[in-house]
């Protein structure tokens, strides 16, 4: 198997240190470690916890950044997450998203951001499986601790391997997932998505046209820019409704989505 080369890790989460640091040591080398970390954190305990974990990984000899988000915003994870990619693979640097203990709603953000960055030659993504998961352990013994005299002696076992390897133990194997590229899309269809952006949806194909055309030198024909809106239409990125004898054109949320990994 060839070595894959060193890079920068990104990844979030505050309650796992096994699954970040055994990749770096093993299979994926590291640069740069970059942690998504909550900004506030309404549970004081679990706050001084994924601090520790913090704590521990800065004690190995890695370069480790933080950078402060709303873990549960998606548009807030999804940018950053494309501009940590787009300025590291612009520097020719190999990047990791590992996300093995990333939180769902930012595991689905992360994700999106690498199926729209242009950096993708650049990108790996992958999940590394624990060898034991501790929480439903936890819960097991909770379960019988009125019953099994050694329930209580087992819950402070496992309370100890929870602070000091997180919510998972150990990594078994890895899983990497593919960077899906989005096909057909042309440079006059983020024009498309541009103008729209710009002007918030337009009332007609006429208005569209000229929005498209301010600002280049050669136009577009407005035949050309139809049958690309209905190809638009078509991938979902765009919504039209016919009000009265006007064609509304808007920008959907997807569409948004698209433009910000475009641009």
């Amino acid at each position: 198997m060839t070595p894959k080369d060193s890079g920068v890790h990104i990844t979030a989460g505050g309650f796992e240190y096994d699954r970040i640091l055994v990749p770096m040591l093993n299979k994926y080398p590291v640069e740069k470690l970059v942690m998504f970390r909550s900004r506030s954190s309404p549970y004081e305990e679990a706050r001084k916890l994924a601090g520790s974990f913090l704590n521990k990984l800065k004690e190995n000899p890695i370069d480790v950044e933080t950078v402060k988000v709303n873990i549960y915003d998606f548009d807030e994870v999804f940018s950053k997450t494309l501009e940590l990619i787009k300025d590291h693979a612009e520097k020719g640097k190999k990047v990791y998203l590992n996300i093995s203990p990333v939180p769902k709603l930012a595991t689905v953000a992360m994700i999106s951001a690498s199926f729209l960055s242009k950096h993708k030659e650049n990108l790996e993504i992958f999940y590394a499986s624990p060898k034991d998961y501790l929480i439903p352990k936890m819960m097991e013994y909770l379960s019988k601790i009125d019953e099994d005299e050694d329930a209580l002696d087992k819950l402070k076992e496992l309370r100890d391997d929870f602070m000091g390897h997180g919510t998972a133990l150990g990594v078994e194997n890895y899983q990497e997932v593919p960077v899906f590229p989005i096909k057909d899309i042309k440079e006059v269809d983020v024009e498309i998505l541009k103008a729209l952006k710009q002007q918030d949806g337009v009332n007609s194909i006429e208005e569209l046209v000229n929005t498209v055309n301010e600002e280049r030198k050669e136009d577009i024909k407005r035949s050309s820019i139809q049958y690309r809106l209905e190809r638009l239409e078509e991938k979902m990125l765009v919504d039209t409704e016919r009000e009265e004898r006007r064609l509304k054109i808007r920008l959907n949320r997807l569409g948004e989505v698209y433009l910000a990994g475009s641009l």
